[in-house]
């Protein structure tokens, strides 16, 4: 009778697999709501699964991307199994990696017609766009100008990692506009919308190298899309945000003004102690550079402590010492995401990261050479941009894991998907293009 039951409405229940997508996608960027998020999770796995049981699933196994993305999987693989912590190594693949590996593979099965593309590139912007007026609901700008240390500091608050994912949500939305051929209200709507988005990041005292990866890749895809009326027309914008800040907040300004200077990027106070940081990350990783003390950087202050390199940096490295033994579990944080892949996968994880981002951007520039109607733009002028965004982020973070993982896969798969459009002839001559 079940059986039964099932065949009569599989058809419906498998097409709520993109519905179940775009609901894991949206609520990626807000800290609460995790129940909503694993739950439309786990619906979408099981249906995905039934899927690819039944019919099997539509993937290109011999692309060169998917070949390193497995590589990649496989060195993931290696280090937790060799791990003395494979026990943390392997929940944090639980908790991070598996999600991404199953939103890019839904994506590239799920997502390839025009309507439903479209439908993903919205949910990501309307999402941050949604978190973005709840913050102003709840904190008015006049708040936000008087309390911002007290609103940071809050674990509980919506603003809490705001700065941190604007970076990859903000040129994502203004890479979509400029690429875009919507109706004139909607746009306007969209970009008094990243308007908002950039002056809350600007509020955001402690958000110095994420505006200026939002700026310079901003700026940057303007000028390769040759969109210089717009290009004016923010950073009269970014000048007005800046003289407000400095009438009615002059401490927020000169820390901006920071950046102007070398000592920002080249001393220890001005990187906010991150060389020591990093000493005490390569210490650490050449003891197993190859493959890692296992996926997941949570346990860096664990290691630091059992492996015995505290006792080392008591007296030659003093700021190194005192960081990771106030440290504790999931607080000590390698802030460079070269170093911390290295000390999760080791040397091979790294090399076969960048492979796997390279074949992307090998993708990218082959779409310069042919006709590219299906996302063509965006892929060419746009994702150049987010990928600015991301690489400048990441110079002092290891944003590879948990929300960003989700959101640069699903990045990756989108590119896949423009790729095969326009490069093997599985789009109709009079589709739209999704973002033009």
């Amino acid at each position: 009778m079940l059986r039964r039951l099932w065949l009569k409405y599989e058809t419906k229940a498998l097409s709520l697999i993109p519905p179940l997508l775009l609901i894991y996608i949206f609520f990626q960027p807000f800290n609460h709501f995790a129940g909503i998020r694993n739950t439309a999770f786990v619906l979408m796995l099981v249906l995905f699964l039934i899927k690819t049981v039944r019919g099997g699933i539509d993937i290109n196994w011999k692309d060169g991307t998917i070949i390193i993305l497995l590589i990649l999987l496989s060195t993931i693989l290696i280090s937790i199994l060799f791990s003395n912590y494979s026990g943390e190594s392997l929940n944090a693949f639980r908790k991070n990696f598996f999600y991404q590996l199953v939103a890019f593979f839904v994506i590239l099965t799920e997502f390839r017609d025009r309507n439903r593309l479209e439908s993903l590139f919205y949910c990501l912007i309307i999402s941050f766009v949604t978190l973005t007026i709840i913050i102003f609901i709840r904190s008015p700008i006049a708040d936000l100008l008087n309390s911002i240390n007290e609103l940071k500091e809050s674990r509980d608050t919506f603003l809490s990692g705001y700065a941190i994912n604007a970076a990859f949500y903000m040129p994502f939305a203004i890479s979509y506009l400029l690429c875009s051929r919507n109706k004139i209200m909607l746009k306007l709507l969209l970009w008094t919308a990243v308007a908002a988005e950039f002056v809350l990041v600007w509020l955001y005292y402690n958000s110095r190298t994420s505006i200026m990866a939002i700026v310079l890749a901003t700026i940057f895809m303007l000028i390769i899309s040759r969109k210089y009326l717009i290009l004016m027309l923010i950073l009269v914008v970014i000048m007005s945000v800046g003289a407000v800040s400095y009438l009615k907040k002059p401490e927020l300004f000169n820390r901006y003004a920071t950046l102007a200077s070398i000592k920002t990027f080249t001393t220890n106070e001005g990187l906010s102690g991150r060389l020591d940081i990093w000493k005490g990350m390569i210490d650490i990783i050449q003891e197993r550079p190859f493959i890692g003390y296992g996926y997941g950087w949570k346990k860096l202050a664990t290691v630091a402590k059992d492996e015995e390199f505290l006792d080392n940096w008591r007296n030659e490295l003093p700021g190194t010492y005192n960081y990771f033994k106030s440290a504790g579990y999931g607080s000590a944080n390698p802030h460079n995401l070269i170093l911390q892949i290295i000390f999760e996968i080791g040397i091979l994880g790294l090399i076969a990261f960048f492979m796997f981002w390279i074949t992307l951007v090998v993708k990218i520039l082959r779409l310069y050479f042919v006709e590219a109607r299906y996302g063509g733009d965006f892929a060419k002028y746009g994702i150049p941009g987010i990928l600015i965004s991301y690489a400048m982020l990441n110079i002092t973070n290891g944003l590879w894991e948990e929300t960003y993982g989700v959101l640069t896969f699903t990045l990756a798969a989108i590119i896949i998907v423009i790729y095969e459009k326009n490069t093997e002839g599985k789009y109709k001559e009079n589709t739209p293009n999704p973002t033009r």
